[in-house]
Order: structure tokens, then C-alpha cells, then sequence
């Protein structure tokens, strides 16, 4: 093994997940993909497909995490942590700028919109407790104080839908810029895609 390996190993895993869902990908196909020859190169750095999963995460989300940080605390400091409107773009816009930001396409994106269609591996598990998932936490309660009149389930049911369609429509726009010929539907522009998942929220 080099020094490397658990690298190229979230690598490959990130896109076989991205392009034919987790559960039709299994840890010998991601090894292979990986360069390592040693099948069990996966279970050895990571243990299991949930863990490695968890380790994408993480990994993809640090950066994602701090910028949305950043973004909250501007937000407090000029007293506007309860602007609805604002939570959301803290929200989307730092995940949104990660595709802006690559010198080349990746998967992270579609490979998160199929943990949220995988219950066994959906992020509000899989992240649980990781430090890369406090942004998350904090403007969720952020947007519950904003929004005090939705009943709990009501709140939290219209921020899921919220999520996948942020994931969702973002992983469109990365598949595009992957190969523009191929994409077939519109891609959601990140202001209409902030003015959707603020209706969503607001009602």
C-alpha cells in the first residue's frame, strides 16, 4: 500500500457511487477502480461501505463547512441570522461554489444526491456527530427559530424536501459541466434554485 491508497480509494468510490449507486457498487469494484490490487484494500483502510461513505463525507464537506461558517457568522454579527432568505443562500451558495471552484469536473454532488436516496446512507446518519456537519446543524436551527409557526414535522419534512432539491439540482449542473453534450434537461440556475427552496421553506 502507498501512502496514497485511502486517497485514491475515496476517489474512486466518490464516483462508482455517483454513477451507479452505492448499493450496485461493491469494495472489490472500488479497489480495482483504486489501483490496489489487494481486494480487501477497502475494508482495510475503511472497514465497511457505511464507514467509507462517511469518510467521503467528511472529506468533501470540510471546506463546505467552513465557508458556510463563515457565511453564519456574517450573518450574526450584522444581525440578519434570522433572515430566511439569507439562511437558505448560506446554505446552497458554499456548496454551489465548489463547482465553480474545480479545475476539473468531480462527482461529490451526485454522489451525495444518491446518499439521500439510499436511507442506509443518508447524510443526517452517516455525518451524524462529525464535526464537517455543524454548519448544517447550526443554520437548521437557525431557520427553526425563523420559522416558529411550522409545526416541528412540518419543518422538518419541507427542509428535507428542500435538501434533495438543492443536491439534486446542483448534481445536475455538475453532470453538465462533466460532459455538457449529454445533458439533456435544463440545468437550475442558483438563484432560482435559492428561490425554490425558500418557497419550500415559507410556504
Amino acid at each position: 500500500m502507498t501512502a496514497a491508497a485511502p486517497q485514491r480509494i475515496l476517489v474512486a468510490a466518490e464516483r462508482l457511487f455517483a454513477e451507479f449507486g452505492i448499493d450496485a457498487v461493491s469494495l472489490r469494484q472500488i479497489a480495482a477502480a483504486a489501483g490496489q490490487r489487494n481486494t480487501s484494500a477497502v475494508a482495510y483502510h475503511y472497514g465497511s461501505k457505511y464507514r467509507l461513505v462517511a469518510a467521503i463525507y467528511a472529506w468533501r464537506m470540510a471546506e463546505v463547512n467552513a465557508r458556510r461558517t463563515e457565511r453564519l457568522d456574517a450573518l450574526r454579527r450584522s444581525g440578519r441570522d434570522g433572515d430566511v432568505a439569507e439562511l437558505v443562500a448560506a446554505l446552497i451558495d458554499p456548496l454551489a461554489e465548489t463547482l465553480d471552484a474545480r479545475t476539473e469536473p468531480g462527482s461529490y454532488l451526485r454522489f451525495m444526491a444518491e446518499t439521500m436516496r439510499n436511507p442506509r446512507y443518508d447524510p443526517a446518519a452517516t455525518a451524524a456527530g462529525q464535526p464537517e456537519a455543524d454548519s448544517v446543524h447550526a443554520l437548521t436551527a437557525c431557520l427553526r427559530r425563523a420559522l416558529p409557526r411550522l409545526p416541528r414535522e412540518v419543518f422538518a419534512e419541507r427542509l428535507r424536501l428542500a435538501s434533495m432539491l438543492m443536491v439534486t439540482a446542483l448534481g445536475d449542473r455538475e453532470r453538465h459541466l462533466a460532459d455538457p453534450g449529454r445533458h439533456e434537461r435544463p440545468v437550475i440556475g442558483v438563484a432560482a434554485l435559492r428561490d425554490a427552496c425558500l418557497a419550500i421553506l415559507t410556504g
